[in-house]
């Protein structure tokens, strides 16, 4: 091969290395989320969110919302966001997002299941009876904003449950502390318990009245006060003969009494 020849084919050999590393060189610069436009992180986001990698998605619909506030989708964006963090267990988040929504957009076809998904939430939230239950008289607080919208309906039914449960469990902590104090012979503190149950939800909650005697019973009991014992007792039996509260006071007082809760 002459000079020349082999000259040209190293310029050409050059020439194509050069190619080779702008090719190699654009694919491995692949688009950061920072500097995609809104159109292309909303596509990551739906694909990400379809392969279930919500904790990703999050990311990307994050950094959409936070640099393109004036964007005509925002609501949906928004909502989508709360959806992410809604299906990643992050629920302080939703609850966040959900009720800024309802609040920020209360005309939007949305509205009513941003605040269904708002209590949802934050029930969510809520934690076993024997410990603090702020989240879940905020969400009975929740839940009455939207039983007081005549407008919301869908999840009515649905709202009307959740309420009750979490009124449940309020009654189930007082009735917790109700026992530490009788167990403890603070009987004032009990007593006092117990009159707040009967006027905080003896009035919506009719049922309630046969667990509440039971327990007037088993007061009396540690109090051996055996007039009000057999009283309760006799009211039990008369307006609930088949209640297991009725049950469970009348073997509390028998020769074997059992432990109840």
């Amino acid at each position: 091969m002459n000079s020349i020849q082999k000259n040209g084919s190293e310029t050409l050999t050059c020439f194509y290395m050069v190619i080779l590393l702008a090719l190699v060189s654009g694919c491995s610069k692949q688009k950061t989320r920072e500097n995609m436009n809104a159109k292309e992180l909303t596509a990551h986001a739906i694909e990400l969110n379809k392969k279930k990698k919500y904790e990703d998605a999050i990311a990307y619909l994050e950094e959409l919302v936070r640099r393109f506030p004036d964007h005509a989708n925002l609501a949906s964006h928004k909502i989508l966001l709360a959806e992410m963090y809604f299906k990643n267990k992050q629920y302080g988040a939703s609850q966040e997002v959900f009720e800024h929504y309802n609040q920020f957009y209360p005309s939007d076809k949305q509205a009513e299941y941003s605040k269904y998904k708002s209590l949802l939430s934050m029930h969510y939230q809520t934690l076993s009876h024997d410990c603090d239950q702020t989240a879940t008289e905020e969400t009975i607080r929740l839940c009455d904003e939207y039983l007081n919208n005549s407008t919301y309906n869908q999840y009515r039914k649905d709202v009307q449950d959740l309420k009750r449960t979490c009124q449940n469990k309020l009654i189930d902590k007082e009735v917790y502390v109700f026992n530490f104090y009788t167990k403890h012979e603070n009987y004032d503190a009990a007593h006092k318990r117990l009159a707040y149950l009967k006027e905080k939800y003896l009035g919506t909650n009719p049922g309630l009245e046969a667990r509440l005697l039971y327990l007037e019973c088993k007061l009396a009991q540690r109090e051996k006060k055996k007039d009000r014992v057999k009283e309760n007792l006799d009211i039990l039996f008369k307006k609930y003969p088949e209640s297991q509260f009725t049950q469970m006071a009348h073997a509390m007082t028998s020769p074997t009494p059992f432990v109840a809760f």
